[in-house]
């Protein structure tokens, strides 16, 4: 039993938006401010733009393509069986670990209500045994509104988005139209940190976490109505939707810190108690009753992203099982269509993650790494299925489609470059902790090992991993050793990006292999 197609145009762009306005918007700004200064306005413009460039290859390749969780089909395609696995652990790792993250910090601002959810060890909030009692009870209830059927949950986030929406907008009118200090500009100047500060705070200031949700309408292309025209629409409808809040949002908070907050720089900003940078500058000003509505919607918002990645990383499981590198039992369906089984396997490890974790800001800058890697696949992809799939229909086609492949992918590694060293190897120990899973596996399989794994096309992965590696410990960013200045970044990271690029077109599948795999992926997907 396949998927259905059920979900509108509309419902996409709102699912999107959802999984792009959760906590982001509650720290973003904070966080952002801290390391860039007022710079960070230009960090989320420039954020937008980076992750608009990587979206162009994913817009074709999931109208080609539109199938659920069809990212981690590509890789598959392109350079066969251990490359796909490998990008599919990264991907699924990612988009399930978000909803514990997010119902975590619905757990943290619930606390200013209901006493004795969250504890703090070491300076860390850590939830009690009554906290991981309603992180279970919500983690439960996410995992029911996606099991009962998915347009049911399109449906109800509508609602849940436009909420998150209003109060958003109504915190940067309201702020804008208050006791602002257009001082904040310049007293500690613009750039307080440099261009370093504000591309790091793309990375590590959650700018680049916050805009990664567009990929929502890529998981849940094969249960998209008319995906030729809804995915497109929902990818750069969500995007520059995004933008323009968080742009609004940033420009209110940094007209709106009292000057005296900031008198020893912006990396020393920080608000009394567990108030929440938004609701510290109300109770500054006296508006009480924002405070109480920001921490409804801060229990609201990050619920609301959550369901839809509750949505996205089953269809990777489900993907992943009718590709052969999760258990069959993940593929099944209910009445309603929806791959519960894989909903219910990635609540009961999501239930893993509520362990004491370094702060929401470390949390996210793993994220992003582990998000901008499995996106570096899309324009690697891109040209090889010009050459290997070229009758396919291309209802969105990318003009220049190797240059602006390239770009893409060179954008993705400058990203990965801004969250730093410490961010990085953490990162790489996760990819290698999948290797050996995915090794461990096959050879374990009697079936498994009957599969080709296409180890010479696997080769770039090796070369791409190892290269970015050596850049970013010899970089400037968060523990690297600072060899390559900022400046000799770009030129350093574009040489490595076009040695990487081109060995993967090299090393691709034939396109004999990629279209035996392709028929497989069709047969499985409409069984």
């Amino acid at each position: 039993m396949q998927l259905k197609r059920n979900i509108s145009k509309t419902s996409l762009l709102f699912l999107s938006i959802g999984s792009m306005v959760g906590s982001g918007w509650l720290f973003g700004s904070f966080y952002t401010a801290q390391s860039a200064g007022p710079a960070a306005i230009l960090a989320w413009i420039l954020g937008g733009f980076c992750v608009g460039i990587i979206a162009l290859s994913f817009a074709e390749l999931s109208t080609m393509l539109p199938l659920s969780g069809g990212s981690t089909a590509y890789s598959l395609l392109s350079h066969g069986k251990m490359t796909g696995a490998i990008f599919a652990w990264i991907t699924w790792l990612w988009t399930m670990v978000v909803a514990p993250i997010e119902v975590q910090a619905v757990l943290q601002y619930a606390s200013n209500y209901v006493p004795n959810l969250m504890e703090k060890i070491n300076g860390i909030d850590t939830l009690t045994n009554k906290g991981l009692i309603f992180a279970t009870l919500l983690m439960a209830v996410l995992s029911f509104i996606n099991i009962v059927g998915v347009k049911f949950m399109a449906e109800t986030n509508k609602i849940v988005v436009i909420w998150k929406l209003i109060i958003p907008v109504g915190v940067a009118i309201l702020l804008l139209s208050s006791n602002i200090h257009p001082e904040n500009l310049t007293s500690h100047e613009f750039f307080p940190f440099g261009f370093n500060g504000l591309l790091s705070s793309i990375s590590v200031g959650g700018v680049s976490f916050s805009f990664f949700g567009f990929q929502t309408a890529i998981f849940l292309a094969g249960e998209a109505k008319n995906p030729q025209k809804s995915i497109p629409f929902a990818l750069f409808g969500s995007i520059l939707a995004s933008m323009a809040l968080y742009v609004i949002l940033q420009i209110g908070f940094i007209l709106s810190v009292d000057p005296s907050a900031i008198t020893n720089g912006w990396d020393k900003i920080s608000f009394t108690g567990d108030a929440g940078p938004f609701a510290g500058i109300f109770i500054a000003l006296g508006f009480a009753f924002m405070v109480k509505v920001l921490y409804f919607d801060a229990i609201i918002s990050p619920f609301g992203t959550a369901v839809g990645f509750v949505a996205s990383s089953s269809r990777i499981l489900y993907s992943m099982s009718i590709q052969g590198d999760a258990p069959k039992a993940f593929s099944k369906v209910n009445r309603f269509s929806i791959p519960w089984v894989a909903i219910l396997v990635n609540f009961l490890i999501g239930m893993l993650f509520f362990l004491p974790f370094s702060g929401w800001q470390s949390m996210i800058a793993f994220l992003s790494a582990a998000i901008v890697l499995s996106l570096a696949c899309g324009p690697i992809c891109l040209p090889i299925f010009r050459k290997n799939l070229p009758n396919l229909a291309r209802p969105f086609k990318l003009p220049f489609p190797k240059f602006l492949s390239f770009l893409s992918f060179y954008v993705c590694n400058l990203m990965l470059q801004w969250t730093g060293w410490e961010t990085v190897w953490k990162l790489f120990v996760a990819v290698g902790l999948g290797i050996f899973i995915f090794i461990m596996s096959h050879y374990l399989s009697k079936s498994a090992r009957k599969e080709t794994l296409s180890l010479k096309s696997f080769s770039w992965l090796i070369l791409y991993l190892l290269l970015s590696g050596i850049v970013s410990y010899l970089g400037t960013y968060k523990g690297g050793l600072g060899i390559i200045s900022m400046q000799l970044d770009f030129i350093v990271i574009a040489i490595t990006s076009l040695v990487v690029f081109l060995y993967a077109q090299k090393t691709a599948l034939s396109e004999k292999e990629t279209n035996e795999i392709y028929q497989k992926i069709l047969n499985n997907h409409s069984n």
